[in-house]
């Protein structure tokens, strides 16, 4: 029998399927409880191959905190992409698809002094990074938080993307062949109960070629100095990255970090002892990286 999800949450989300583009996306709206006062809103960009509810207890806590959370899960993922759909997307849809709910989350607010955060981890960070210097809305986002980005991968998990070298070539013959991450589940977490949650729900961590290829082509360019230079320098970053994260390399994060103009606001967090899910890390490492993102909102 799968695990429950091991968090209780005090507030009550909005599903809804919105129809864009040949894919009907599953979203989750987290409003900000009566009596709270309401500070902004934050647009959240999944890791690869996760869903919704991985992340109950990071979006309970920042609604009770007054920040309304929108997710969705993206083209290829989660219950957008069930079945035969899994991992069926690439680069044209993955920021096609953001730029759209952004626009939809901007479009649907009254208070046009809101204040749009684009928070993102792994895969997710590695994307909303890369918004950051060529984002089609990245003037309306008032701050970037990137958690755990994949960049680089950690040394030990290198191995099991053999095909690495070879993605761009088969990407172009088989771009819809999949093959299982094998991604180690011990390094994900060192929260048991979220890990065993994991393990008896994500049995297999699946992708396409092509979005392996792109996800990898997407960190690479988060290591071109000419590319990384145009990153907008209005708009403030928090980069938060687990020192025992196996999966993604720090170091990778520390030199793209390193390479962000000094105009642009910036802070990384390298959180001791984590691994790599920052956002369901156990207690004293999770509260590290709710507390950072928390403050970075309130203070921009």
């Amino acid at each position: 029998m799968p695990a429950e999800i091991p968090y209780k949450p005090k507030g009550k989300p909005t599903i809804e399927f919105i129809d864009y583009n040949g894919a009907k996306f599953k979203t989750v709206f987290w409003s900000v409880p009566e009596g709270v006062a309401n500070k902004g809103r934050l647009i959240y960009v999944h890791g690869f191959a996760e869903h919704a509810d991985l992340y109950t207890q990071f979006f309970d806590d920042l609604s009770q905190q007054g920040y309304e959370v929108f997710y969705f899960d993206q083209r290829g993922a989660g219950e957008t992409s069930p079945g035969s759909l899994v991992g069926k997307t690439d680069e044209f849809h993955t920021f096609d698809d953001l730029d759209y709910f952004i626009k939809y989350n901007l479009d649907g607010v009254t208070d046009k002094t809101k204040k749009f955060f684009l928070v993102g981890h792994s895969m997710g960070g590695g994307i909303v990074l890369n918004y950051g210097i060529r984002g089609k809305y990245v003037d309306n986002i008032r701050g970037i938080v990137a958690s755990g980005p994949l960049v680089k991968l950690h040394p030990e998990s290198e191995p099991n993307f053999v095909l690495r070298a070879l993605a761009p070539v088969i990407n172009k013959l088989l771009p819809s062949m999949k093959f299982d991450s094998a991604l180690n589940f011990d390094n994900i977490t060192t929260n048991e109960s979220w890990k065993n949650y994991i393990m008896s729900h994500d049995k297999k961590l699946i992708g396409t070629i092509r979005q392996f290829n792109d996800m990898f082509a997407r960190g690479d360019e988060l290591l071109v100095p000419e590319k990384v230079k145009k990153f907008n320098p209005k708009v403030p970053v928090l980069v938060i990255h687990g020192t025992e994260d196996h999966i993604n390399d720090i170091e990778g994060t520390a030199k793209f970090y390193g390479l962000l103009p000094d105009t642009v606001d910036k802070k990384f967090v390298r959180n001791e002892g984590a691994k790599h899910s920052n956002f369901i890390e156990s207690e004293k490492l999770y509260k590290v990286a709710l507390d950072e993102t928390v403050a970075f909102f309130d203070s921009h």
